[in-house]
């Protein structure tokens, strides 16, 4: 989606009231970085990370609702998205981290909470092994935990430069489509009709594809001192929620019934409920 474009509500209890996001914008050595921020002084900043193909208008339906209680939060546009630089580097999900830990870094930021979906989620995992930098984490429909990733929907995500091919996508993220699908696809759309775009999304996937699809070992998850919470579609066919047996029993797992790959857009009430409750 363009950094302007609003989704449509899918869940009548999200929050829409309160203080409202301000887009930034600053410039790192590779390009722009842009990011939608509420004001706040209580608490660990609270840092919101897309998934591949999204932006910072994915969490419009969360922002205020993390934002309770004087809390700063942050929603990024990872690189290769929104209106942040299309340099993507090697494309890996370490290097997509080194950018938002530079970025953070550069906003002054010490320790701080993170809240990732799918690619994103992976990426907070990454962070939460760097010392100092994450104190707890709450991972949405997290690529790359063993689970079956839908890679031919991945793939036609990354070429979705007509209307016909975005809608087919946008209709698989959602168990309960409804209103959702057609301003979502006719954003993404707009977004992959941009070659440099697209070629970011790819090169992005690319490079992660054997990653992704690999389970975690024990050494993966994150170390003493961080904790973790998962957060599930019941019915998510991109990425199925992963075995039992492959989850620390230390690490709760929140699967919501009849939802999908966007758990924070189509079950936004129940997940604003869980990432309050874990952050606090």
């Amino acid at each position: 989606m363009s950094p302007d474009t609003p989704l449509p509500a899918a869940d009548a209890g999200r929050a829409r009231t309160g203080k409202r996001p301000r887009r930034h914008r600053l410039m790192l050595d590779d390009g722009p970085a842009s990011w939608l921020e509420t004001e706040g002084v209580a608490g660990v900043p609270l840092v919101l990370l897309h998934g591949l193909g999204g932006d910072a208008l994915t969490w419009q339906y969360n922002v205020t609702a993390f934002a309770a209680g004087e809390r700063k939060v942050l929603a990024l546009d990872l690189p290769g998205h929104g209106a942040s630089t299309l340099q993507v580097g090697e494309a890996r999900v370490a290097d997509l981290a080194d950018w938002v830990d530079a970025l953070l870094d550069r906003l002054g930021l010490g320790r701080v909470d993170l809240v990732g979906h799918s690619l994103g989620a992976r990426v907070a995992l990454d962070l939460a092994h760097r010392p100092g930098r994450v104190r707890r984490a709450s991972l949405l429909a997290c690529a790359g935990l063993g689970s079956d990733l839908d890679y031919d929907f991945l793939d036609r995500l990354a070429m979705a430069a007509d209307i016909a091919q975005a809608r087919a996508v946008a209709g698989a993220l959602f168990a309960r489509p409804d209103n959702l699908v057609e301003p979502l696809a006719r954003a993404l759309a707009l977004r992959m009709a941009d070659a440099g775009a697209r070629r970011a999304v790819q090169a992005i996937l690319t490079a992660n594809r054997h990653d992704l699809g690999a389970p975690l070992i024990r050494r993966d998850w994150a170390p003493p001192g961080v904790a973790l919470q998962l957060v599930w579609g019941a019915e998510d066919r991109i990425v199925p929620p992963p075995p039992p047996g492959l989850i620390p029993g230390n690490i709760p797992l929140h699967l919501l019934d009849a939802t999908g790959h966007m758990p924070h857009v189509e079950a936004a009430s129940r997940v604003n409920e869980l990432v309050r409750s874990f952050h606090s």
